[in-house]
């Protein structure tokens, strides 16, 4: 057995069944050796496509993906996924093929110290040079990708080392240092939590990404307080949309609703679950969402705590220890909150061409129930935060802290991996269409059940709206020829359609139905419907 061997069996071991990315000349050992480990490949279009599969199956399941190219073209190509996973605290291992030891430092072919270059984006990285520090290394990296805050790791392996004979055993936990303890929740501190959560009369419950999984009791606690709920926007989907207490997505593109509370006085008391409280979720950081609240965060980073605001009961703990204890000392159901419905203000006929936002609205009829929804990042985003609707058993994933433009679409693919029979709906823009729309194709090859709706505007409208607020100016480059991605996807036999008008609806629900493969909706809009941006606008201009 080989090193590159052993690497893969360690990590089959770790219950890996996938390594996503694109083969070269100094990774070649490691993907020779997936046929005799039994690791699936998924070959992407891209390295970038790779790194954003990982970091997209692992933000969502929470187990370890892993992502492998060559050490320098690859890992530039890669780093845009990296730091999504970053963001998105996903547990991915990058490995990264390096040039032979004896042509370090003489100008080898793809010689690159990928190492220094990602250090700044993974929580570990090493350059491993003696073939008995390979698995060691190996199960370090691994270890600290799954300890909370989890997050990218990285290795470079010369292709001599991987191809080298391996004489160990591999690592077995807890042969190194064992996995740390999940960490408990301060008992002290949770009284107090309870205890402020009891003379609230009225207060508000903020769900971010850390609360996925957790709805079921997040709506219980609300119901016994008859509190409101709020998500982030990388917390949407986390419970259901139709739940009566919930009032929408704040921060980024709030829903009316959750806008006129946060920004009322009713609110005496504040119960934050797993959020960072960054920009995307505060308004710009506005200490509205605080002011004059006893504020209670609960998350499992403790970095996280107080970072943007006071706390008043910072908890370092994981949700699931949390909210069984709330609910238990919460006392008796109290009276609802009488939500406002609907969430959003009435629609006005204020553009031409097809309403993006009534397309929304009526997207998640049209879709299967337990649809996943991948938002991409563009103008669009704001309308899908705002207007989509998530029901109890759909789910919706964007990493908006990092905002790269084209990886959901790209990074759809390993929401497939995760969870193959799942109806997967990716919300992305013409321009995630052009800088990565060719992982599509990985998407066909594959017979990955997604469907990509993709509008087109012909523009990139967020910039030219961005620019006539701050400048009263902007470039005629921003608006673009039209180019039908429909035609383009058919082409490469992809099935697609075109929706121009709403009354096409009921095309799109017959369109996805006995889908053996990805299928691709274009909606065609003119740009001149007004986005819920404003809040985003004013941060640029703000000191």
């Amino acid at each position: 057995m080989i090193v590159a061997e052993a690497m893969l069996r360690y990590l089959k071991d770790q219950g890996v069944e996938h390594l996503f990315g694109i083969p070269a000349g100094i990774i070649g050992p490691i993907y020779d050796s997936l046929i005799d480990v039994g690791i699936k490949p998924v070959i992407t279009k891209n390295e970038a496509g790779s790194a954003y599969m990982a970091a997209r199956f692992s933000s969502t399941t929470g187990r370890l993906s892993v992502c492998a190219g060559a050490g320098a073209v690859g890992v530039s190509n890669m780093m845009n996924g990296i730091a999504d996973a970053k963001r998105a605290k996903a547990p991915m291992l990058v490995i990264a093929g390096a040039v032979n030891r004896w042509q370090m430092g003489k100008g080898a072919i793809q010689e690159l110290d990928g190492e220094q270059m990602v250090k700044v984006v993974t929580k570990y990285s090493a350059t491993v040079l003696r073939e008995e520090d390979v698995l060691t290394e190996l199960d370090r990296a691994v270890r600290a990708a799954l300890t909370p805050p989890c997050g990218p790791v990285y290795l470079s392996i010369p292709i001599d080392i991987q191809r080298a004979a391996f004489n160990g055993p591999l690592p077995q936990p807890p042969a190194l240092a064992p996995l740390p303890e999940r960490r408990r929740p301060d008992p002290q501190l949770l009284q107090q939590a309870a205890a402020a959560l009891q003379a609230a009369s009225r207060g508000l419950i903020f769900v971010g990404r850390g609360g996925r999984g957790f709805g079921a009791d997040i709506e219980r606690l609300a119901e016994r307080l008859g509190w409101p709920i709020i998500t982030t926007p990388a917390g949407k989907g986390a419970v259901a949309s139709d739940h009566p207490l919930y009032l929408g997505n704040y921060g980024f593109s709030s829903s009316d609703a959750a806008f006129r509370y946060v920004n009322g006085s009713e609110p005496e008391c504040l119960l934050v679950l797993g959020t960072s409280l960054g920009e995307a979720s505060t308004c710009n950081f506005n200490e509205v969402l605080v002011k004059g609240r006893k504020v209670i965060h609960v998350d499992r980073d403790s970095s996280e705590l107080g970072k943007v605001f006071p706390t008043d009961i910072p908890i370092e703990a994981d949700l699931g220890d949390v909210l069984p204890h709330l609910l238990e000392q919460a006392g008796s159901a109290r009276e609802p909150y009488a939500a406002e419905r609907p969430i959003n203000d009435p629609y006005v006929r204020d553009h031409t061409g097809l309403s993006l936002r009534l397309f929304l609205e009526e997207l998640g009829e049209a879709l299967p129930a337990d649809t996943r929804y991948a938002c991409d990042i563009g103008e669009f985003t704001n309308f899908a935060l705002k207007y989509l609707t998530v029901p109890a058993a759909g789910d919706f994933e964007i990493n908006l802290d990092y905002g790269a433009m084209g990886s959901a679409i790209a990074g759809a693919a390993g929401l497939a991996v995760a969870e193959p029979e799942r109806p997967i709906a990716v919300l992305a823009g013409d321009g995630c269409f052009f800088m990565n729309g060719m992982d599509i194709l990985t998407a066909k090859e594959y017979g990955y059940k997604i469907i990509y709706v993709i509008i087109n505007n012909a523009m990139l409208s967020y910039v030219e709206r961005g620019q006539q607020f701050l400048f009263k100016r902007t470039l005629p480059d921003y608006k673009q020829e039209r180019i039908s991605i429909a035609a383009m996807m058919e082409a490469a036999g992809v099935r697609s359609m075109t929706v121009r008008q709403l009354e096409q609806m009921d095309e799109v629900r017959s369109f996805v139905d006995g889908l053996d493969g990805p299928c691709v909706i274009e909606v065609v809009t003119d740009g001149s419907e007004p986005a819920p941006i404003l809040d985003r606008l004013k941060a640029l201009v703000s000191s």
